[in-house]
Protein backbone atom coordinates (compact mmCIF):
# COMPACT_ATOMS: atom_id res chain seq x y z
CA UNK A 1 0.00 0.00 0.00
CA UNK A 2 1.02 4.06 -0.87
CA UNK A 3 2.14 5.24 2.07
CA UNK A 4 2.57 8.65 1.17
CA UNK A 5 1.01 9.44 -2.22
CA UNK A 6 2.02 12.50 -4.72
CA UNK A 7 0.60 13.43 -7.56
CA UNK A 8 3.42 14.88 -10.03
CA UNK A 9 0.52 17.64 -11.22
CA UNK A 10 1.01 19.21 -8.06
CA UNK A 11 4.14 19.27 -7.48
CA UNK A 12 5.73 23.16 -7.12
CA UNK A 13 7.79 23.38 -10.38
CA UNK A 14 8.70 27.25 -9.57
CA UNK A 15 12.04 26.93 -8.11
CA UNK A 16 13.57 29.78 -6.28
CA UNK A 17 17.22 28.62 -6.17
CA UNK A 18 17.44 28.21 -10.33
CA UNK A 19 19.42 31.36 -11.67
CA UNK A 20 18.31 31.46 -14.66
CA UNK A 21 14.51 30.78 -15.51
CA UNK A 22 14.06 27.09 -16.65
CA UNK A 23 11.14 27.89 -19.18
CA UNK A 24 14.38 29.69 -21.36
CA UNK A 25 16.68 26.29 -21.33
CA UNK A 26 14.01 24.27 -23.79
CA UNK A 27 14.01 27.48 -26.01
CA UNK A 28 17.94 28.04 -26.23
CA UNK A 29 18.29 24.17 -26.20
CA UNK A 30 16.36 23.51 -29.37
CA UNK A 31 17.74 26.75 -30.87
CA UNK A 32 21.27 25.41 -30.56
CA UNK A 33 19.90 21.40 -31.72
CA UNK A 34 18.34 23.33 -35.00
CA UNK A 35 21.02 23.77 -37.84
CA UNK A 36 18.94 26.32 -39.49
CA UNK A 37 19.02 28.45 -36.29
CA UNK A 38 19.78 32.00 -36.97
CA UNK A 39 23.04 32.31 -34.94
CA UNK A 40 22.07 36.00 -34.15
CA UNK A 41 18.46 34.90 -32.35
CA UNK A 42 20.78 32.69 -29.84
CA UNK A 43 22.86 36.32 -29.89
CA UNK A 44 19.63 37.81 -28.74
CA UNK A 45 18.45 35.73 -26.52
CA UNK A 46 21.52 35.72 -24.69
CA UNK A 47 21.51 39.69 -24.62
CA UNK A 48 18.19 39.97 -23.22
CA UNK A 49 19.90 39.56 -19.76
CA UNK A 50 23.11 42.17 -19.00
CA UNK A 51 23.63 39.55 -15.78
CA UNK A 52 23.65 36.66 -18.20
CA UNK A 53 25.83 38.28 -20.66
CA UNK A 54 28.32 39.39 -17.86
CA UNK A 55 28.57 35.34 -16.80
CA UNK A 56 29.16 34.45 -20.27
CA UNK A 57 31.92 37.31 -20.73
CA UNK A 58 33.64 36.27 -17.37
CA UNK A 59 33.84 32.52 -18.55
CA UNK A 60 35.33 33.17 -21.93
CA UNK A 61 37.82 35.09 -19.74
CA UNK A 62 38.66 32.15 -17.08
CA UNK A 63 41.64 29.77 -17.23
CA UNK A 64 39.58 27.31 -19.05
CA UNK A 65 39.11 29.06 -21.90
CA UNK A 66 40.79 32.54 -22.49
CA UNK A 67 42.41 32.58 -25.72
CA UNK A 68 45.13 35.31 -24.43
CA UNK A 69 43.76 38.08 -24.74
CA UNK A 70 40.90 39.69 -22.97
CA UNK A 71 36.93 39.45 -24.46
CA UNK A 72 35.04 42.69 -24.15
CA UNK A 73 32.11 41.69 -26.33
CA UNK A 74 29.11 39.01 -25.88
CA UNK A 75 29.60 38.36 -29.19
CA UNK A 76 33.11 37.39 -28.91
CA UNK A 77 32.39 35.40 -26.02
CA UNK A 78 29.88 33.61 -27.76
CA UNK A 79 32.27 33.13 -30.72
CA UNK A 80 35.20 32.04 -28.05
CA UNK A 81 33.00 29.44 -26.48
CA UNK A 82 30.44 28.17 -29.39
CA UNK A 83 27.09 28.04 -28.60
CA UNK A 84 26.83 24.45 -27.30
CA UNK A 85 29.14 25.14 -25.04
CA UNK A 86 27.07 28.46 -24.69
CA UNK A 87 24.04 26.30 -23.57
CA UNK A 88 26.20 23.35 -21.31
CA UNK A 89 27.52 26.27 -19.46
CA UNK A 90 24.18 28.37 -18.87
CA UNK A 91 22.41 24.62 -18.33
CA UNK A 92 24.90 23.72 -15.66
CA UNK A 93 25.17 26.99 -13.49
CA UNK A 94 21.26 27.63 -14.23
CA UNK A 95 20.61 24.12 -11.49
CA UNK A 96 23.96 24.45 -9.72
CA UNK A 97 22.76 26.16 -6.78
CA UNK A 98 19.82 24.05 -7.02
CA UNK A 99 21.62 20.55 -7.38
CA UNK A 100 24.14 21.77 -4.42
CA UNK A 101 21.73 21.06 -1.76
CA UNK A 102 22.22 17.93 0.46
CA UNK A 103 19.84 14.94 -0.45
CA UNK A 104 20.46 12.72 3.35
CA UNK A 105 17.29 10.48 1.97
CA UNK A 106 20.04 9.67 -0.74
CA UNK A 107 23.24 9.49 0.96
CA UNK A 108 24.08 12.65 -0.33
CA UNK A 109 26.11 15.11 1.10
CA UNK A 110 26.05 19.23 -0.13
CA UNK A 111 27.49 19.12 -3.57
CA UNK A 112 27.62 15.34 -4.25
CA UNK A 113 24.46 15.33 -6.45
CA UNK A 114 25.39 17.94 -8.56
CA UNK A 115 28.67 15.84 -9.44
CA UNK A 116 27.34 13.13 -10.28
CA UNK A 117 24.69 14.75 -12.41
CA UNK A 118 27.02 16.55 -14.42
CA UNK A 119 29.08 13.70 -14.64
CA UNK A 120 26.21 11.36 -16.27
CA UNK A 121 25.52 14.89 -18.50
CA UNK A 122 29.12 14.60 -19.51
CA UNK A 123 29.07 10.69 -20.16
CA UNK A 124 25.73 10.83 -22.40
CA UNK A 125 27.24 13.82 -24.59
CA UNK A 126 30.24 11.65 -25.44
CA UNK A 127 27.65 8.35 -25.72
CA UNK A 128 25.04 10.57 -28.00
CA UNK A 129 28.11 11.25 -29.97
CA UNK A 130 29.01 7.84 -30.36
CA UNK A 131 25.91 6.56 -31.20
CA UNK A 132 24.67 9.60 -33.67
CA UNK A 133 22.79 11.03 -31.18
CA UNK A 134 22.04 14.73 -30.97
CA UNK A 135 24.73 15.35 -28.04
CA UNK A 136 23.01 18.66 -26.70
CA UNK A 137 19.91 16.66 -26.05
CA UNK A 138 21.82 14.03 -24.22
CA UNK A 139 23.29 16.44 -21.88
CA UNK A 140 19.87 18.02 -20.79
CA UNK A 141 18.63 14.46 -19.99
CA UNK A 142 21.51 13.33 -18.25
CA UNK A 143 21.93 16.61 -16.21
CA UNK A 144 18.03 16.15 -15.08
CA UNK A 145 17.95 12.45 -15.00
CA UNK A 146 17.72 12.61 -11.52
CA UNK A 147 16.41 16.17 -10.68
CA UNK A 148 13.20 14.17 -9.21
CA UNK A 149 14.94 13.37 -5.97
CA UNK A 150 15.11 16.91 -4.69
CA UNK A 151 11.07 17.24 -4.59
CA UNK A 152 10.80 14.30 -3.45
CA UNK A 153 13.70 14.80 -0.89
CA UNK A 154 11.75 17.98 0.26
CA UNK A 155 8.15 15.73 0.54
CA UNK A 156 10.38 13.89 3.10
CA UNK A 157 11.33 16.59 5.19
CA UNK A 158 7.84 17.51 5.33
CA UNK A 159 6.91 14.19 6.39
CA UNK A 160 9.48 13.03 9.00
CA UNK A 161 7.55 9.54 9.55
CA UNK A 162 8.34 8.71 6.29
CA UNK A 163 11.09 5.13 6.45
CA UNK A 164 13.22 5.42 3.25
CA UNK A 165 15.71 2.59 3.89
CA UNK A 166 17.35 2.59 0.09
CA UNK A 167 20.34 4.41 -1.08
CA UNK A 168 21.77 5.42 -4.28
CA UNK A 169 23.46 4.54 -6.87
CA UNK A 170 20.11 4.91 -8.15
CA UNK A 171 19.10 1.89 -9.62
CA UNK A 172 15.76 -0.51 -9.77
CA UNK A 173 15.69 -0.88 -6.17
CA UNK A 174 15.31 3.04 -5.02
CA UNK A 175 13.18 3.14 -7.71
CA UNK A 176 10.87 0.37 -6.57
CA UNK A 177 10.79 2.20 -2.94
CA UNK A 178 9.90 5.44 -4.25
CA UNK A 179 6.76 3.40 -5.59
CA UNK A 180 5.94 1.87 -2.40
CA UNK A 181 5.72 5.06 -0.77
CA UNK A 182 4.47 7.78 -2.97
CA UNK A 183 3.47 5.79 -5.75
CA UNK A 184 5.64 7.51 -8.35
CA UNK A 185 9.70 7.47 -8.48
CA UNK A 186 11.83 10.38 -8.97
CA UNK A 187 12.24 9.70 -13.53
CA UNK A 188 7.94 10.46 -13.13
CA UNK A 189 8.74 13.30 -11.08
CA UNK A 190 11.58 14.31 -13.35
CA UNK A 191 9.84 13.77 -16.52
CA UNK A 192 6.57 16.13 -15.08
CA UNK A 193 8.42 18.53 -13.98
CA UNK A 194 10.39 19.21 -17.15
CA UNK A 195 7.38 18.92 -19.50
CA UNK A 196 6.32 22.34 -17.09
CA UNK A 197 9.31 23.78 -18.05
CA UNK A 198 8.18 23.35 -21.58
CA UNK A 199 11.37 20.39 -22.42
CA UNK A 200 10.38 18.57 -25.08
CA UNK A 201 9.68 15.22 -25.72
CA UNK A 202 13.29 13.83 -26.92
CA UNK A 203 13.89 15.23 -23.40
CA UNK A 204 11.31 14.26 -21.35
CA UNK A 205 10.62 10.73 -22.51
CA UNK A 206 14.10 9.35 -22.14
CA UNK A 207 13.98 11.13 -18.66
CA UNK A 208 10.69 9.73 -17.80
CA UNK A 209 11.08 5.88 -18.91
CA UNK A 210 14.83 5.59 -18.13
CA UNK A 211 13.64 2.76 -15.73
CA UNK A 212 11.56 1.43 -18.09
CA UNK A 213 13.41 2.05 -21.56
CA UNK A 214 11.14 -0.54 -24.11
CA UNK A 215 8.66 2.14 -23.14
CA UNK A 216 10.06 4.87 -24.65
CA UNK A 217 9.01 3.78 -28.32
CA UNK A 218 10.82 5.81 -30.63
CA UNK A 219 13.50 7.60 -28.14
CA UNK A 220 14.33 3.83 -26.52
CA UNK A 221 17.43 4.11 -27.71
CA UNK A 222 18.30 7.53 -25.76
CA UNK A 223 16.84 5.72 -22.93
CA UNK A 224 18.98 3.01 -23.14
CA UNK A 225 22.19 5.23 -22.91
CA UNK A 226 21.13 6.87 -19.25
CA UNK A 227 21.96 3.34 -17.99
CA UNK A 228 25.47 3.16 -19.73
CA UNK A 229 26.16 7.05 -18.38
CA UNK A 230 24.94 6.19 -14.90
CA UNK A 231 27.60 3.33 -15.25
CA UNK A 232 29.76 5.31 -16.25
CA UNK A 233 29.50 7.78 -13.12
CA UNK A 234 31.72 6.06 -10.51
CA UNK A 235 34.91 5.98 -12.94
CA UNK A 236 34.72 9.57 -13.65
CA UNK A 237 33.82 10.76 -10.22
CA UNK A 238 36.80 9.75 -7.38
CA UNK A 239 35.40 11.32 -4.18
CA UNK A 240 36.90 9.99 -1.47
CA UNK A 241 34.30 11.98 1.25
CA UNK A 242 31.66 10.39 -0.53
CA UNK A 243 28.97 8.41 1.39
CA UNK A 244 27.69 6.45 -2.01
CA UNK A 245 29.65 3.83 -3.09
CA UNK A 246 29.35 4.01 -7.06
CA UNK A 247 29.90 1.37 -9.04
CA UNK A 248 32.93 1.38 -11.56
CA UNK A 249 33.04 -0.08 -15.09
CA UNK A 250 32.77 -3.85 -15.84
CA UNK A 251 33.05 -6.31 -18.33
CA UNK A 252 29.67 -5.80 -19.76
CA UNK A 253 29.02 -2.17 -19.79
CA UNK A 254 33.11 -2.45 -21.65
CA UNK A 255 31.04 -4.98 -24.46
CA UNK A 256 27.94 -3.06 -24.72
CA UNK A 257 29.86 -0.32 -25.87
CA UNK A 258 32.07 -1.75 -28.63
CA UNK A 259 35.24 -0.39 -26.30
CA UNK A 260 38.36 -2.56 -25.69
CA UNK A 261 39.29 -1.53 -22.28
CA UNK A 262 42.15 0.90 -23.32
CA UNK A 263 39.79 2.88 -25.39
CA UNK A 264 37.19 2.41 -22.52
CA UNK A 265 39.88 4.05 -20.51
CA UNK A 266 40.54 7.10 -22.40
CA UNK A 267 37.26 7.98 -23.37
CA UNK A 268 36.99 7.89 -18.94
CA UNK A 269 40.44 10.18 -19.03
CA UNK A 270 38.52 12.47 -21.59
CA UNK A 271 35.27 12.67 -19.30
CA UNK A 272 37.53 13.47 -16.37
CA UNK A 273 39.34 16.18 -17.53
CA UNK A 274 35.97 17.21 -18.91
CA UNK A 275 34.27 17.00 -15.15
CA UNK A 276 37.35 19.11 -13.71
CA UNK A 277 36.95 21.65 -15.78
CA UNK A 278 33.15 21.73 -14.92
CA UNK A 279 33.97 21.78 -11.33
CA UNK A 280 36.84 24.80 -11.86
CA UNK A 281 33.95 26.75 -13.45
CA UNK A 282 31.47 26.75 -10.36
CA UNK A 283 34.49 26.74 -7.73
CA UNK A 284 34.08 23.23 -7.16
CA UNK A 285 37.29 21.54 -5.62
CA UNK A 286 38.67 19.54 -7.59
CA UNK A 287 38.19 15.61 -5.18
CA UNK A 288 40.99 15.47 -2.54
CA UNK A 289 42.54 18.51 -3.67
CA UNK A 290 42.57 20.91 -0.19
CA UNK A 291 40.55 24.18 -0.56
CA UNK A 292 42.05 27.39 0.11
CA UNK A 293 39.30 27.57 2.77
CA UNK A 294 38.14 24.66 4.91
CA UNK A 295 34.76 26.70 6.16
CA UNK A 296 34.17 27.32 2.42
CA UNK A 297 34.59 23.79 1.44
CA UNK A 298 32.50 22.40 3.66
CA UNK A 299 29.32 24.82 3.97
CA UNK A 300 27.00 24.95 1.11
CA UNK A 301 26.27 28.85 1.57
CA UNK A 302 29.42 29.65 1.42
CA UNK A 303 29.91 27.33 -1.32
CA UNK A 304 27.70 29.48 -3.49
CA UNK A 305 28.99 32.54 -2.68
CA UNK A 306 32.43 30.81 -4.40
CA UNK A 307 30.74 29.48 -6.96
CA UNK A 308 28.70 33.29 -7.76
CA UNK A 309 31.88 35.03 -7.16
CA UNK A 310 34.13 32.50 -9.71
CA UNK A 311 31.73 33.96 -12.50
CA UNK A 312 31.56 37.23 -12.00
CA UNK A 313 27.59 37.56 -10.85
CA UNK A 314 27.83 37.97 -7.60
CA UNK A 315 24.40 37.25 -5.61
CA UNK A 316 22.79 38.87 -8.22
CA UNK A 317 19.84 36.72 -10.12
CA UNK A 318 20.03 36.16 -13.50
CA UNK A 319 16.67 36.49 -15.41
CA UNK A 320 15.04 36.94 -18.99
Amino acid sequence: MISHPINVEDIESNIKELSVAPQVLPKLQAMVSDCNTNPDDIRELIRMDAALSAMILKTANSAFYNPGYHIDSIDDAIMQLGFSDVYQIVTMLAFSDLMHEALPTYGLNAGEFWRRSVACALAMERLARKYSEDPGVAYTIGLLHGIGMIFLEREIEKNPNINFKSALPEDVAVALEEMEIFGVNHANVSGAVMRKWGFSDEIVVPVLCQFEPSEAGKHERMTCLISFAKRMIGTIINDSNSNVSLPGPDPLLIALLHLSKDEYQRVVEKLRLSFEKAQGLVGDSPQGAPSNNAAESQTPEKGKKVMATNLGYGQRRIRF
